[in-house]
């Protein structure tokens, strides 16, 4: 199934729900605007198509050479290149397609080590969830010699050291992800590998704890009920309008009081 195919199910994602979970608004606003792109994110596409499904990488990606379109030559040389892009590809330049590759090296090596006997890249699975549907697209869905199945995702970072990634966890919510594609799929693990961008192009495999898995757990159940309770009623407000007691988070707090 296509990227285009996989968007045009309407159901509810880990993605929609994490904006869902801010309110409902969010989550139609969500639905709605134009996705702000960027440099990084354009590289972690193409390092995903890279290390995931490497033999469709060329259908997916042109590569655009270094050319100074400043000048006369360079003008030409662009128009050319552009005139040879296939319906569908993303056009990216030689600079972050050759970053993309030292972060790939990397990351593929990093996959490998795991262990497993088969293994799929980019599965869709879509579920009835009472009376709504639920969705989501697997990164690697893997199979080990006991024919156990677990689910392998790849995240580009900053920082893969515990104290930093854990942040990304929680910022992320990446244990609703764990959650999420856990349920879906009847995966008994959810294995990340947290791929650094820059040199020496670092890794850490992890997978998250069961006090983890539980708070996913909730927040999917949270989420899920939510949106069934807005498609019931197609109601999707916003923040309460009321007036609200705000505390402070305990770290804010010195150690002395």
């Amino acid at each position: 199934m296509s990227h285009e195919e996989y968007n045009n199910i309407v159901a509810l994602n880990y993605s929609g729900c994490k904006a869902l979970l801010r309110s409902p608004g969010h989550y139609k606003a969500w639905l709605t605007e134009d996705k702000k792109d960027s440099p990084a994110m354009q590289l972690g596409r193409v390092v995903h198509i890279a290390a995931l499904q490497p033999e469709v990488l060329f259908d997916r990606v042109a590569v655009l050479p270094q050319m100074d379109r400043r000048t006369k030559e360079g003008k030409a040389a662009y128009e050319a290149a552009m005139a040879s892009v296939k319906e569908g590809q993303e056009v990216v330049s030689q600079d972050l397609f050759d970053d993309a590759m030292k972060i790939t090296t990397a990351a593929r090596e990093a996959i490998k080590t795991l262990n497993y006997d088969i293994c799929e890249a980019e599965q869709t699975f879509v579920k009835e969830w009472g009376v709504v549907k639920i969705k989501g697209r697997v990164d690697l869905l893997a199979w080990d010699s006991n024919n156990e199945t677990f689910v392998i995702d790849l995240k580009t970072t900053q920082d893969a050291s515990p104290a930093a990634f854990a942040r990304d966890v929680v910022n992320f919510k990446y244990h609703l992800q764990a959650a999420w594609y856990m349920r879906l799929t009847g995966a008994k693990k959810f294995v990340i590998v947290a791929q650094e961008k820059e040199a020496p192009y670092a890794n850490r495999i992890y997978t998250l704890d069961e006090a983890a898995i539980a708070e996913g757990n909730r927040l999917m159940d949270e989420g899920i009920a939510l949106y069934t309770q807005c498609v019931t009623f197609d109601s999707w407000p916003s923040y309460p309008k009321d007036q609200s007691v705000l505390s402070l988070p305990k770290w804010a707090f010195s150690n002395n009081q």
